[in-house]
């Protein structure tokens, strides 16, 4: 008798690089986990040659489907995980690799922790135009209160390295949102947290690849208009009121991993947001008080670095008058570094 897969590996595939593709197919059939079906959808109709490729291996795991017309990739997910059959349904990008033991450690850890619905894992950076060596290592928050306060600021979760328990979606009718580009996964996660703990893996077990025709490059404009979206709901959600100047320090360089602040003003303004959204967790409590008063002082430290590497500002003013915990050590060296600040 057969024995039933218990993980769902799903990935939708669309116009696809032949070698990428070819990588990732290879990366999860060679999983130390063997229990699993391997679901596969090409989402290009047109598109003749990614059957051809497919269908080079030979594994009764795999299971290929083909799209009569574009649903794009939250379609495309719905779609898979409805033919899903495991207990627990992994994602995997369609150029993207799995590293060998990915599998065996996150059912490990769900068969083991029943509270936790949802369990990413960390990821290494990659690919044709990926030069920021030193930061190529990504590991997201563990535990669920922090992951759930990270979410007015970035995603907290790697979204390809993801498994979950598919219980969870059946009983709730949760389902990837088709009218979005980028927040699909986040409002995936926001979902899923109302019914269970989210985790993840502080372990590398995904290698994330970044090339020109990945979907954040080719639609940047589209998924920085949604994100905005997602923010404005976040604050509305919190009962958090931003004035238009504060909007758009907050869209531009307080949630923008890549701001330079050139200017004080802009730095005030930071500051001025952190400590507005720390005070009303404090008095509302929407999410962890300590967790989250944490959060908002890293953030401050982060930014402080940040305009005195880009616009040469001092963060005195800062250190002396915030109600945030910032890393004054850390502040003060780089400072004493670029600025020549004294004792």
């Amino acid at each position: 008798m057969t024995e039933s897969p218990k993980v769902s590996v799903v990935m939708p595939i669309y116009n696809t690089n032949a070698a990428y593709l070819h990588f990732a197919i290879k990366s999860v059939l060679s999983q130390t986990y063997k229990n699993f079906e391997f679901l596969i959808l090409n989402d290009s109709p047109d598109n003749n040659d990614l059957d051809t490729i497919v269908a080079t291996y030979k594994d009764d795991r795999i299971h290929y489907f083909k799209s009569d017309k574009n649903r794009g990739v939250a379609g495309a997910y719905n779609d898979l995980i409805n033919k899903a059959t495991g207990e627990y349904i992994a994602i995997m990008n369609h150029d993207d690799i799995a590293l060998p033991k990915r599998l065996e450690k996150q059912v490990a850890y769900l068969d083991t922790h029943p509270e936790v619905g949802l369990l990413g894992t960390g990821c290494k950076k990659f690919g044709s135009f990926w030069r920021f060596y030193r930061f190529d290592s990504v590991i997201m928050p563990k535990a669920d209160k922090e992951i759930v306060a990270m979410f007015g600021f970035k995603s907290p979760i790697v979204h390809p390295t993801i498994m979950f328990r598919k219980s969870i979606l059946d009983e709730h009718n949760i389902k990837y949102h088709e009218n979005y580009v980028s927040l699909n996964d986040r409002l995936f996660y926001m979902n899923m947290s109302q019914y269970c703990k989210l985790a993840n893996l502080d372990e590398i077990l995904y290698k994330y690849r970044f090339h020109d025709k990945m979907t954040s490059r080719v639609q940047k404009n589209q998924i920085e208009a949604e994100q905005r979206v997602f923010k404005i709901q976040w604050l509305a959600a919190n009962d958090i009121h931003l004035s238009d100047d504060e909007l758009l320090v907050y869209f531009g360089y307080l949630t923008k991993g890549r701001a330079r602040i050139r200017d004080k003003k802009t730095l005030k303004t930071i500051q001025t947001i952190l400590e507005k959204l720390d005070a009303a967790n404090q008095e509302k409590g929407f999410l962890d008080k300590e967790t989250f008063h944490n959060i908002c002082g890293k953030y401050l430290t982060k930014r402080c670095m940040n305009a005195a590497v880009w616009g040469r500002i001092s963060a005195k003013d800062i250190i002396a008058t915030t109600t945030l915990p910032i890393h004054k050590t850390w502040l003060f060296k780089l400072n004493q570094a670029l600025l020549g600040w004294k004792k």
